[in-house]
């Protein structure tokens, strides 16, 4: 195996919504709480702090996980990117870079990106334990979106 085979973890998926609406629960902290960590802060700007609480609770695990970042590019309703290191994970020292790209196919379509790069053969744990999470949370995300769309009927 190459160092190729741990170095990104890829997601596409569409969601029947608006770029806007996607995009909005992408970097709306009110919004990012019900499908994502249990705290978030986003400074919504280069350079602007990020900060995601994951309670034991959701995760299952013996204390809550923090993760702290620093938006590296932000271009409303098309990306959003940002480094992403566990403050509470020493085992997990390293920034990584998640982003999110958006791309409007229809009025109500939207194709959805995410990459999570910056992992190396080393890290397969971290990159197998994140592929997972986010094949969990693209899916939450889809649910949310579809639900504020349709006016929390779904």
């Amino acid at each position: 195996m190459n160092d190729k085979d741990y170095d990104t973890i890829k997601k596409e998926i569409v969601i029947n919504a608006s770029v806007d609406k996607v995009y909005s629960a992408l970097i709306d902290p009110e919004q990012l709480i019900r499908w994502f960590p249990n705290i978030a802060t986003v400074e919504a700007r280069v350079g602007g702090k990020i900060f995601f609480r994951f309670s034991k609770e959701v995760t299952k695990e013996k204390k809550d996980h923090d993760v702290v970042g620093t938006i590296i590019s932000v271009i409303p309703n098309k990306e959003l990117s940002y480094t992403w290191k566990f403050a509470t994970k020493p085992d997990y020292s390293k920034d990584t870079i998640v982003t999110w790209k958006l791309y409007q196919l229809g009025q109500d379509k939207t194709k959805l990106i995410l990459t999570h790069s910056g992992f190396t053969n080393a890290d397969k744990l971290q990159y197998d334990e994140h592929n997972e999470g986010w094949d969990w949370y693209v899916k939450r995300l889809e649910s949310f979106v579809k639900a504020e769309v349709n006016g929390g009927n779904e």
